[in-house]
């Protein structure tokens, strides 16, 4: 006959909490474990597809949310495109929608640009917090922002701003009879001149676009690595004006695909 002593009576009540989980509440937890993880899957494969990396990505502070519309997360993160310890974390944001414990449709905000990084902190604001996003899955207005500019426009903004201001003290007149002192020629712009074709970026990382050729323009757009472009102009020096169906700016020949 077993007898029953404190110890096996204390073992006996130390194991009733464990007994006593449902399976309801153990399924539920690893669902809720199964579509983080499906949905952190997903967005991560935007990332890389977007900025066609192949091999191990350079990811940090990734986070999903389950947003007010069932089924739908929100996964919010960074990525270093190129790798480098020197170069920045470009913020991005993916929305992913799970049918059956599996994404069935993804779309990804990633700050390559000026542009596309206003839209992400939009995106952030709105969707990376539990329960977040539109309760009918559309984006909706932001009010109290102004419109987001393109990135043409924030360019010339830019070249406005650190252009020098205009001289305002009045030209000296020339004594009487003294012959006119002559106007130096303004520098001639690089001749441009029609093209045609399509090339692919360099594979190594991504490439900088800008605003004119020489490389003295701003940059208004970065392009994911081994990205294939239309060419519409070529300047001397190398440099190409590319874009897709209209041009986006200018890069250098030697940031092509050999």
């Amino acid at each position: 006959m077993l007898k029953v002593t404190p110890a096996l009576l204390l073992l006996a009540l130390l194991g009733l909490p464990g007994c006593d989980d449902p399976p309801e509440a153990q399924q539920q937890a690893g669902s809720v474990q199964a579509a983080t993880a499906e949905a952190r899957r997903a967005a991560e494969e935007q990332v890389r597809a977007r900025l066609r990396i192949v091999g191990d990505m350079s990811l940090r502070a990734i986070q999903v949310y389950p947003q007010q519309v069932p089924g739908s997360y929100a996964v919010c993160g960074q990525i270093n495109p190129t790798g480098a310890a020197n170069d920045p974390f470009i913020p991005w944001v993916a929305t992913v929608a799970l049918q059956d414990g599996k994404a069935s449709r993804a779309s990804l905000a990633i700050g390559l640009s000026n542009v596309e990084a206003s839209r992400v902190y939009l995106e952030m604001v709105d969707r990376c917090f539990e329960g977040g996003g539109p309760r009918n899955g559309q984006m909706p207005a932001v009010s109290g922002l102004p419109p987001l500019p393109s990135d043409t426009a924030l360019a010339q903004q830019r070249e406005a701003a650190q252009a020098p201001p205009a001289p305002t003290a009045a030209p000296s007149q020339p004594a009487p009879g003294a012959a006119p002192a002559p106007v130096p020629a303004p520098a001639p712009a690089p001749q441009v001149t029609a093209a045609s074709g399509g090339v692919t970026t360099t594979s190594a990382h991504p490439v900088n676009i800008r605003s004119s050729p020489a490389g003295g323009g701003a940059v208004v757009r970065v392009v994911p690595r081994a990205s294939a472009l239309r060419v519409f102009g070529e300047a001397p020096g190398g440099w190409l004006q590319v874009g897709e169906e209209q041009p986006f700016g200018w890069l250098h020949s030697s940031m092509l695909e050999r």
